[in-house]
């Protein structure tokens, strides 16, 4: 039996994520960064085209841990309405995706330790 555990108590940093809005997957140009000059280079290194979108959001630096990692929970459902009459559906089965390095904000440019995309 597996336990989560607490966070760690690491140092505070401002941490921020910046992942692409569209047409991107398996983790590819997201960065973790706590420089504002590194997010607005990538805004900049864009040109600011009003065509593209980015996700820009505090990210969460003492997050509960599965393993010494971060992880997060896949499960899957559909809410439908006909007539009015709503009716929801969940599939049985979900699974757990984690990162593939232990947690720490100490290095910000690993995306194995951030992304648990498991195509990364």
């Amino acid at each position: 039996t597996y336990q989560l555990k607490p966070p760690r108590k690491e140092s505070q940093k401002n941490v921020w994520i910046i992942k692409p809005g569209e047409n991107t997957n398996r983790g590819n140009g997201i960065t973790v960064t706590s420089k504002i000059s590194e997010i607005k280079q990538i805004l900049n290194d864009n040109g600011f085209d009003h065509n593209r979108t980015f996700i820009i959001q505090k990210y969460m630096e003492n997050p509960l841990l599965y393993k010494e990692r971060k992880f997060d929970i896949r499960c899957y459902g559909m809410l439908t309405s006909v007539n009015g009459h709503l009716k929801g559906y969940t599939y049985d089965e979900g699974y757990i995706r984690t990162s593939s390095r232990e947690y720490s904000v100490n290095n910000l440019d690993n995306k194995l330790i951030h992304l648990t995309n498991d195509a990364v």
